[in-house]
Parts: structure tokens; sequence; C-alpha cells
């Protein structure tokens, strides 16, 4: 039996590889460290520790002597640069510093993000590892400092890194643009218009519990000291993406350009998935159209939910 440790499991990835590991390796122990205890979590399977405490987060660690370590927790924008660099990879420093103090054997996974990569070279697209890392902002460099972290930890620590490009499906939060979208269509007396940014720009769009499953398969199949592209392999632009979403919601929609939303950002992102499907056998399995009614019939439950929790405060006020 393997013990798991996955941090940020009540976060959009997280949370994904957390359930798909209770899910599907049932005589293993699944444990989730965090300050809050996720709902679905049993308490003899939760570790309370701030991973910006060293204190709580060394004695978290020594209790959970896991083989396996996740680490998906972090911040993404609209935080600031000062509380990116916390997260990001402040707490990747101090995560893999008590680990090797404590002389951890863990298999630890790190998960970073295409932002660390910047504008791909078109010559270059789709970009494989070795592709120039030059971020655009705070949140890019912040998780190119955690990921150069991870790739120089020396043994016995055993860590691997999943740059994953653009992650999105049920559950997606409003703060990346399929998931605004959804929200924004789905809202109850929603407006006819959706502000909207550059939907020319193109991403490679890859569904959460694809991202989950290779998580998992870089920990039980990855080599130490690697890094791994996870995306579908192509890219699609923002506005099709957009459009498909409009059609889910059968909505009649005007888009309006609006300047603010369209942030520096590349032209186009794709990832080189060969390294990973070759030397891990995962491959993405979900198609880009069920990610989107997903997405979509997820944001719809969650409104639904929302209201329902409104109405039942309100009857027991």
């Amino acid at each position: 039996m393997a013990t798991w440790l996955v941090t940020g499991a009540s976060g959009f990835i997280g949370r994904q590889i957390h359930d798909l590991l209770v899910r599907e390796r049932p005589g293993d122990r699944v444990l989730a460290l965090g300050r809050v205890r996720p709902a679905r979590c049993h308490e003899s399977d939760f570790l309370a520790a701030d991973l910006e405490d060293a204190a709580s987060l060394r004695d978290a660690l020594a209790a959970a002597q896991a083989d396996y370590l996740v680490h998906a927790a972090g911040r993404t924008p609209p935080a600031d640069a000062d509380a990116l660099f916390r997260a990001n990879a402040w707490a990747v420093n101090r995560l893999l510093t008590l680990l090797a103090q404590t002389g951890s054997r863990a298999r630890v996974v790190l998960t970073g993000s295409a932002a660390e990569i910047g504008q791909a070279r078109p010559s270059r697209i789709p970009a494989d590892e070795t592709h120039p890392c030059e971020p655009w902002d705070a949140y890019g460099r912040s998780k190119l400092i955690a990921t150069q972290l991870g790739l120089s930890a020396r043994r016995p620590l055993e860590v691997s890194v999943a740059r994953i490009f653009n992650v999105t499906g049920p559950g997606a939060p409003a703060t990346q643009a399929l998931g605004r979208f959804a929200a924004c269509l789905a809202a109850p007396g929603a407006a006819a218009a959706l502000q909207v940014g550059d939907l020319a720009a193109r991403r490679d769009f890859v569904d959460v519990r694809d991202v989950a499953r290779a998580v998992v398969a870089i920990a039980e199949r990855g080599s130490p000291g690697r890094l791994y592209h996870v995306g579908s392999g192509t890219s699609r632009s923002v506005g099709s993406a957009l459009e498909r979403l409009i059609e889910l919601s059968g909505r009649d929609v005007q888009l309006e350009l609006h300047q603010g939303l369209s942030r520096n950002g590349p032209a186009d992102s794709c990832a080189d998935i060969t390294r990973i499907v070759g030397e891990t056998g995962w491959k993405p399995q979900i198609d880009f159209d069920t990610t989107l009614r997903d997405l979509w019939t997820g944001t719809l439950d969650r409104l639904a939910a929302s209201a329902g929790e409104v109405i039942h405060q309100g009857l027991a006020a």
C-alpha cells in the first residue's frame, strides 16, 4: 500500500488529482494537506498545515511519510506579485528543503505552467521541453522558479515537473477565460452583451481530468529530474471555444471587445507531448467538445447548488 500526499486538494487541478487517486487507487492511502480540509475528505485523511509556515509543514510531512507527493497548491492571477511568489516559488523551496532535511524518499511531482515559456517561437510550435523560457509576467516567473527548484533537487529527493498548458473543463474557475465565459452565459438575468479579450489567440486547451491522469502517470512512471509538457497537442482559438459555449447556452449574445481583458500573452501556445506519451504511456482521452459540454453542465450545476443553498439559508433564518 502506497501513501499519496496531495497539496491544493481543494483547488481546480488538485481536486481532480485527489479524487482520481481515491477512486482508482482503493488500496492506497490518499492524504490531503492544506489549511482547510476539503469537504469530501475524511478527517483522518487530512493534514492541517500552512505551506508558508515551516513548523506546521514539517510536522505534516513527518506524519504523512508519503511515497508520492503531488504539489498542486499555488496562486494564479489576479493575485499580486508578492502573493504569487510566496505561494508558487518560496513555498516550493520550503517544501523541498523540509523534505530533504527529513531524508524523504517520496517521488514528488510539481505542477508547472505554460506561462513559464512566454511567447513560443513560431518555428518551435508545438513547444517541447527544451524551448527557452521568457515568461511575460509575475505568475510565469514564479512558476518558472518553482520548476527550476524542482529540477535541480538532489537525491534522495526524486522530483519531476508537469508543465501544464491551458487546463479547463468542469469546475474551471472564473479567473480563466472559458470558466468566465461559461459563468457569464449561465448567470440568471445575464446581459445580452459579453465582454471579451483577444479571441484570435490560440491555446492548447486540455481537460482537467486528463491533467490529473497525467500527473499520476508522471509520479508513477516518470523519471526524476525530468520536465514533462502536459497538453492536448493541439491549439484552438479562444473564439472557437466561446462560439461552442454560446451554442450550448442557446443564448443570443453580442460580443464586445474590452481592452482590459486582453492580457499580455502569446499569440499561440501548444504543447509537444511526445516525451510524456513516450515515457509514461499517458495520452489525452477526452475530446474538446466533451470538455466544453461538461464545463457548461458543471457551471449550471454549481449555480443551481448555490441557489439552493441561498434558499436553505433563507428558510433557516
